[in-house]
């Protein structure tokens, strides 16, 4: 009964290998760059778990990607055949729709996926998933660079992130000024999607802005990120804090993946 069960178990394990590396080469399929890294780690809940599709946990890790958006999402109208109990994402060093991110984690419980697609052909189909926690790291020169490409009125940045506070000091052509100009204003996630700048005080060439000079500016900058119209989320991830220092800013909040947008 014991070399039955140990059979069984080596043939489980190497079947586990084969989707893991059949998983990574299938998400890999959807990221672009040269140097691009993924990989699947699962493990069974219970000895057999890996024969009935019961995961305990699934991890992807990533990194040295560019995509124009998620490249997870669940697809309801598919088997729920599968469970993993724990889905946790490891992402590094990517870029995400014009803005590099140094790193997003996330740990989501309660998931389901379509185990006979991915026994058949190790492709990962998540057709349900609960709520988790994670966090997502951007360095301030990445802000600079995003901040650029995105305000076509702002022809020269730089960031700096430190206590809690965001210093932006740049030369930008708005509608009532053309002007170099500094901003000392919180970081905010305003409906926990978009990254804008709060309680500021604005000054252009040297002097304290008029209130239309700061609303031209404000208008324009906020918000500086929206997770979702720039970043192409769709509500995977809820920011509830955001910290500042040492130019890293660290959003922590609610994650979830998303289901797979329906074409108009």
């Amino acid at each position: 009964m014991l070399a039955g069960v140990a059979g069984v178990a080596l043939f489980g394990g190497a079947m586990v290998r084969r989707f893991e590396s059949l998983a990574a080469r299938d998400i890999k399929s959807k990221l672009t760059g040269p140097d691009v890294e993924v990989r699947v780690r699962t493990v069974p809940h219970g000895l057999l778990g890996h024969l009935s599709g019961d995961l305990d946990k699934v991890t992807i890790s990533a990194a040295h990607f560019t995509t124009q958006g998620l490249p997870l999402f669940t697809e309801p109208d598919r088997s729920k055949s599968g469970k993993a109990r724990h889905v946790n994402i490891a992402l590094t060093d990517f870029n995400l729709a014009g803005l590099r991110i140094d790193s997003l984690d996330a740990s989501i419980p309660n998931c389901r996926y379509d185990f006979g697609l991915a026994r058949k052909k190790g492709q990962i189909r998540l057709s349900e998933s609960g709520t988790g926690n994670g966090s997502v790291v951007i360095l301030a020169p990445d802000l600079e660079k995003f901040i650029l490409a995105k305000f076509h009125e702002i022809k020269r940045v730089t960031v700096h992130l430190l206590n809690g506070r965001v210093t932006v000091d740049g030369y930008g052509e708005f509608l009532v000024v053309k002007a170099n100009f500094r901003v000392d204003a919180q970081l905010v996630a305003a409906n926990k999607t978009q990254l804008s700048l709060a309680d500021t005080h604005i000054i252009f060439d040297d002097k304290p802005a008029t209130d239309e000079a700061s609303a031209a500016l404000l208008q324009t900058l906020n918000p500086v990120v929206d997770l979702d119209k720039d970043l192409h989320l769709y509500g995977a991830i809820q920011v509830e804090s955001v910290s500042l220092d040492q130019d890293r800013l660290v959003a922590l909040g609610a994650t979830t993946i998303p289901a797979l947008p329906t074409k108009p």
